[in-house]
């Protein structure tokens, strides 16, 4: 079952009160620091990395820990300490795919301000705007959409989301930086303690009028109680097989939920239509995934603009075709992908919507698992993952870390639809972007699909498929060693690591992400007037690129009316049988398909299309 925003419900109230957390007895802590340190050690695919990388020892820490639980001269420690050591634990692998997730009543529970704050740069410096506010978060003085925050609890605003970036998970400053911002005003409990304070005192300077001195307002933390129930806690709409393929950073998933929900009706995703035409939005039969799509008229002509707010569907069947739907009412001229905030969820998703947006072959990532006990045993009995257990059997002799890289699909699956957007794209990202999303983006920059315009200096930098624990325990089928954990408290662990393709083949994802190829400062007006100078710097960008069409019509048996624009020759392959080639000198000619053995039994009409000897354009045409 999904996890829909009609099962949640809002509750007043303290957070640190409504959430304190339930007792775990001795034995329950102890096993919880088993299970993890056996993970850890063999199943964890980053561990030499961030070994490395970060100089951590997470699994000395772990035995220290344990030590701690079953020494009988030591104090009894209480279970906010244990959470706090623990979730620490995990917080330095700077990894949002691995984490302890905290039992009831924390796991159903997310503490919020009335508020959102976004960053943006005036004047050449990094400025806190308010960009969305409840009804119970406006205050007489002033304190709604565009107040600038200037203090928290008495700390300037830039220090005290520098110190809450120091406590985030994130893989690079950038990353860092945006996750200790979100966490400022909402955290699911799930995987953070509930704030140390009650109320957080807020000096601001109000929008208007203009230099109205600054104002302090206080707000208290209050929580948004998940309805429990059923699959309540099953943050992927994936399931069954679909569990096998994620890749998403769950807590940032959650909050996107939980924050769409609180500030229903107060729409940000898409462009202003008092800015950019007044063309409504094509409704999507997937809102939650596409919240934005319609064309953007600009100063440097009209484009298409679809937002992409998550990956996390229940399957990529659906997703694909929507997406294609999608952009076939957009300006064929150009399109701008807009994936920012977007936290991952079914890599198939992501992977397979790349051979839409290009002419070209895409070849998938490759994934990676550790070489140990427990994933040799994990590949030698289940034939899903089959095809690793042979590198991972070599590991003895080779002496190697990591497993031989394989695909999650035949990549027959990555090239199965073709082309289906034909303008230039441009893809907007920032430093939120994670998992599923940090592989679409380096599948997109991997293969020259387009310019990737970023307003932070890097993606979140998630390089792996994520496993949840109960599928874990499913897997390896040792209910003695792997029982259901206490309260329903679970454990995520990055499984299969990524490594990039093209001329980036072998480089790792986790922890470097992807840089962008140009870079847009986010401004005021971006924040307020729904990205109207970042739409417009993308569009300058799609104006210098140029764009094609090429499509084919079934006129009868066996002729064919195709159409072109800005192309001058065309290839026809019957299958991947060379059919024709032919220079075009009108925009619609007709291609004849002869009645052939070949042709009779060929069941697609595929044809490239040319601009001065560069494949630009490719589309395919079912036979039969």
């Amino acid at each position: 079952m999904k996890r829909r925003s009609s099962r949640l419900r809002a509750a007043a109230g303290s957070a640190t009160a409504r959430s304190a957390p339930g007792g775990l007895g001795m034995d329950d802590k102890r096993r919880l620091v088993e299970t993890a340190l056996e993970l850890v050690e063999k199943l964890y695919v980053h561990l030499p990395l961030k070994r490395s990388m970060y100089a951590v020892n997470p699994l000395q820490r772990l035995r220290l820990l344990l030590r701690h639980l079953s020494a009988g001269d030591q104090p009894p420690m209480s279970d906010r300490d244990f959470y706090n050591e623990l979730l620490g634990i995990f917080a330095q692998l700077r990894d949002l795919h691995t984490a302890f997730v905290l039992p009831e009543p924390l796991r159903s529970t997310t503490a919020y301000l009335p508020f959102r704050v976004e960053a943006c740069v005036a004047r050449g410096r990094r400025i806190y705007v308010v960009s969305q506010v409840m009804d119970e978060g406006r205050r007489d003085g002033g304190f709604e959409r565009g107040a600038t925050v200037t203090h928290w609890n008495g700390v300037p605003i830039d220090r005290a989301v520098a110190l809450n970036a120091d406590r985030e998970s994130g893989s690079n400053a950038a990353a860092r930086h945006a996750q200790g911002l979100a966490a400022m005003t909402i955290r699911w409990l799930g995987q953070s303690l509930p704030p140390d304070e009650e109320w957080v005192d807020v000096r601001y300077v109000p929008l208007s009028p203009p230099q109205s001195p600054p104002r302090d307002t206080r707000f208290q933390w209050r929580v948004f109680q998940q309805q429990r129930g059923k699959h309540a806690h099953a943050v992927a709409r994936a399931q069954g097989r679909g569990q096998w393929s994620l890749g998403m950073d769950a807590r940032g998933e959650v909050e996107r939920q939980v924050r769409r929900f609180l500030f229903r009706g107060q729409s940000s995703h898409g462009p202003a239509s008092s800015v950019f035409g007044r063309a409504e939005d094509v409704p999507s039969r997937m809102p939650d995934v596409f919240p934005s799509c319609r064309d953007v008229v600009t100063t440097f002509g009209t484009f298409g603009y679809l937002r992409v707010a998550t990956f996390n569907v229940a399957t990529d069947r659906e997703f694909v075709n929507e997406f294609v739907r999608l952009v076939s009412l957009l300006s064929p001229r150009g399109l701008i992908v807009d994936v920012r905030g977007n936290t991952g969820g079914l890599i198939h998703a992501g992977e397979r919507l790349l051979q839409l947006l290009t002419p070209r072959p895409i070849e998938p990532v490759r994934f990676h698992f550790l070489n140990s006990v427990r994933t040799l045993q994990l590949t030698a009995t289940h034939p899903f993952i089959g095809q690793w257990k042979a590198s991972i059997g070599q590991a003895v002799e080779t002496g190697t870390e990591f497993s031989q890289g394989f695909p999650l699909l035949p990549i027959a699956a990555y090239n199965d639809i073709g082309q289906k957007y034909q303008g230039p794209v441009v893809l907007v990202t920032d430093a939120l972007c994670y998992s599923t999303t940090d592989i679409f983006a380096a599948g997109f920059q991997d293969h020259r699909i387009g310019t990737i315009l970023g307003t932070d200096a890097n993606t979140g930098a998630g390089g792996a498929n994520v496993w949840e624990y109960a599928l874990i325990a499913d897997l390896l089928h040792d209910p003695a060693q792997f029982p259901p954990l206490p309260g329903d408290a679970s454990f995520r662990f990055a499984v299969r690591r990524v490594t990039r393709v093209g001329e980036n083949a072998g480089v790792p994802l986790e922890d470097l992400g992807v840089r962008p190829d140009k870079r847009h400062n986010l401004t005021r007006k971006d924040v307020l007037e729904r990205n109207v100078d970042l739409i417009n710097r993308a569009a300058a960008i799609l104006r210098k690129r140029p764009w094609q069409r090429l499509q084919v019509h079934r006129a009868s048996a066996s002729t064919f009316e195709v159409e072109c624009a800005h192309i001058d020759w065309v290839d026809a392959y019957l299958d991947d049988h060379p059919l024709a080639s032919r220079r075009v000198k009108t925009p619609t000619f007709v291609l004849t398909v002869p009645r052939s053995t070949r042709a009779l039994h060929a069941k697609t009409l595929r044809l490239e299309g040319f601009r001065k000897r560069q494949l630009v354009a490719a589309t395919r045409v079912a036979l039969g």
